[in-house]
């Protein structure tokens, strides 16, 4: 696009430079995840002043085609993954690197902790007098290298011991812990969706501006003997994902 193009259409500058980022975006002249140029390169591109980008920037966040991410840039939005969290043909829930692949998408994960801790007084009852030392392991969760999630789980020691030691950098815990001891998280199982505002340290991890808006998602895990398999925390980007239940 032109300078002589924005003069001549009817349109505001602003609704014009939009117009052809929403363009380019839907061209994939800027790809999924990508940042774009800066207010400054795009005011010489459109030969218009920063404020009309900035404006134009504004429309296109609100619409959702566009992030902007603390200290980075400004991002082409990832667009959603959706998590069927029940089967409806099986009763065993799916975990994240499963929902991913069937949206297309190729799920990964970076270590943050992995440490041996007492059971917290809130999850005795869940775990039972039996249990005396957890296992967690604190991640985040990504699609197409996109953050989508930090997830916290507390997992038995006793029977899950390999958790310790094994690689968990993309690993799906789901595939991981079926593999080695065939136990599943199945369907009558504890789960509570919220939503939380990010605070500094989730707003870093997970690279969105401080305050927004992530749904929280709670669960309490049983196998298919009916044992305690783990307590699961997860502060997800609402903005990247949506749930079927």
């Amino acid at each position: 696009m032109s300078a002589q193009t924005l003069k001549d259409s009817p349109l505001l500058l602003y609704q014009q430079v939009a117009g052809d980022l929403r363009s380019s975006i839907e061209n994939d002249v800027y790809h999924e995840g990508h940042r774009i140029p800066s207010e400054a390169e795009l005011s010489q591109l459109y030969s218009v002043s920063r404020i009309t980008v900035r404006k134009a920037i504004e429309q296109l966040v609100d619409e959702g085609l566009l992030v902007k991410r603390q200290g980075k840039g400004t991002f082409v939005q990832p667009r959603r993954r959706e998590r069927v969290i029940l089967d409806d043909r099986s009763s065993e829930i799916n975990g994240f690197s499963v929902s991913c692949r069937k949206n297309g998408f190729v799920p990964g994960a970076q270590l943050l902790r992995r440490e041996v801790v007492s059971v917290p007084e809130g999850e005795r009852e869940f775990f039972g007098d039996e249990v005396e030392e957890l296992i967690a392991i604190d991640r985040i969760r990504t699609a197409d290298g996109s953050p989508i999630m930090v997830e916290h789980n507390l997992f038995p020691r006793v029977g899950l011991e390999f958790l310790e030691t094994e690689p968990l950098g993309d690993a799906s815990l789901f595939k991981l812990i079926r593999e080695r001891t065939d136990r599943r998280a199945f369907r009558g199982s504890e789960q509570s969706l919220g939503i939380q505002l990010a605070n500094d340290e989730l707003a870093k991890l997970l690279e969105v501006p401080l305050a927004e808006p992530l749904f929280n998602l709670r669960g309490r895990y049983r196998d298919q003997f009916n044992k305690p398999l783990y307590v699961g925390q997860q502060y997800i980007i609402g903005s990247r994902y949506t749930f079927s239940m």
